[in-house]
């Protein structure tokens, strides 16, 4: 699955390094992770980066931006609280960001449960008395991951949201840890870049399910590129031997980590649709998995209740022409192959079948 959630009741710190080691995340008080996003109607890939510890040091630009705001102001790390002054900080930076965040600063981090089940740590940027910056990571038993930075946006030109990830790193190193995750980054949409100021990270390569320098990634090599490409293979190789498939997007990707109900929700955010839009409720679909490199078909079929998960002014937003705007659970997989003849065969059997 590339979006997937876990709900543990209990967490301990060798698990969470496990679950960041994998590519996953922490969602509230959940543990997540995706593969793919979609942004003003645009799809990406996510790609889980981490910041290695061992022998890490600031570089010059890094060690200047510290001293700078070291000297202004005063900072300390201590363990996770919400108090009143924070939920006032976290207001007037969510009044000035332009993305979706959680109502308050508990509901990002507690999901208005009252025990934490992650090791939660802070760092306190302060104006004389008054809170100015605030950052919050996890520790787990060798690894630190970067969860949330708020400033108050008087203060934007100080870079306060790079030195409290600067002090969550320096805390990390002087408590031996080996890895750094400040989550992901999104080729293609540099609202995130900024995670690659901090060093030499890697990335999670889901194709060899290992981390690699980020240097040596590929942009044509990322998920969703890799998706694409090998689906436009797929249909022009059905179309010159006289099989009709449709590209189609599918923003509704991401209803396994919002899904009410316990089903196998689609979760690629492409496919090529082999069967008549109008085919009632079962489809044949072929899919490109990036993680074993190869083409799937699949049986899929319509869930009902899709405004439980997506409200209808969302899914009108997308062009129908190249979006499929149903919510879709997978049935089963006729075959799986890493070449488009073996897959035509099964396809064609299954459609005469139909």
């Amino acid at each position: 699955m590339f979006a997937e959630k876990h709900y543990p009741e209990l967490l301990l710190p060798e698990e969470l390094d496990a679950y960041l080691s994998r590519g996953w995340y922490r969602m509230g008080q959940t543990v997540f992770t995706t593969h793919f996003l979609c942004f003003g109607r645009s799809y990406y890939s996510a790609i889980w980066v981490r910041l290695p510890l061992s022998g890490y040091q600031f570089r010059k630009s890094l060690r200047k931006t510290y001293r700078r705001v070291s000297d202004r102001f005063e900072s300390e790390v201590g363990k996770a609280s919400i108090t009143p002054e924070k939920e006032r900080l976290y207001r007037r930076y969510k009044a000035s960001f332009s993305g979706m965040l959680a109502p308050t600063l508990r509901d990002a981090l507690m999901d208005g449960e009252d025990f934490n089940i992650f090791r939660t740590y802070e760092v306190r940027v302060y104006d004389k008395d008054k809170l100015i910056a605030l950052s919050y990571f996890d520790l787990g038993h060798h690894s630190s991951a970067s969860i949330m930075g708020i400033y108050d946006p008087e203060y934007k030109k100080h870079s306060l949201g790079l030195f409290t990830m600067l002090k969550e790193i320096e805390y990390s190193l002087e408590h031996n840890l080996l890895f750094y995750y400040p989550g992901y980054i999104v080729p293609g949409y540099p609202r995130f870049d900024y995670k690659l100021r901090i060093g030499d990270v890697e990335y999670f390569d889901l194709s060899l399910h290992a981390w690699r320098p980020y240097s040596k990634l590929n942009e044509d090599n990322t998920p969703l590129s890799l998706m694409n490409n090998r689906l436009q293979e797929m249909q022009q190789y059905l179309r010159h031997k006289g099989y009709k498939s449709q590209l189609l997007n599918y923003p509704l990707f991401e209803a396994n980590l919002f899904g009410f109900w316990s089903a196998p929700y689609f979760d690629y955010p492409v496919f090529l649709l082999c069967s008549p839009r109008s085919n009632n409720r079962r489809f044949l679909i072929i899919v490109y998995d990036p993680g074993v490199s190869s083409y799937k078909l699949l049986v899929a079929t319509l869930f009902d209740d899709l405004q439980l998960y997506f409200n209808h002014s969302y899914t009108e937003s997308f062009d129908k022409r190249s979006n499929f705007v149903e919510l879709l659970v997978m049935e089963r997989m006729l075959e799986e192959s890493r070449t488009p003849s073996h897959l035509l065969q099964a396809l064609l059997q299954e459609a005469n079948l139909e």
